[in-house]
């Protein structure tokens, strides 16, 4: 919701997030690996994989406002 906010206010484009999808990942597992309370990978896995689904998701809502 926050990067979809960012786009529509003009602050981010998609094509600016797309291009940065390789850091958005990183900072993406280095959170879930510190938000998570146990330390086995599987639940730092189950917080990150929707995360970043749903920074891809932002993307494509972006380029669809944008159109």
């Amino acid at each position: 919701m926050v990067l979809v906010a960012l786009e529509m206010a003009n602050v981010v484009t998609p094509t600016q997030l797309l291009h940065y999808w390789r850091y958005a990942l990183i900072a993406i597992t280095i959170a879930a690996a510190v938000f998570t309370p146990s330390g086995d990978p599987l639940s730092m896995l189950a917080l990150a994989l929707p995360l970043a689904v749903f920074y891809f998701i932002a993307i494509g809502v972006g380029k669809l406002l944008k159109k």
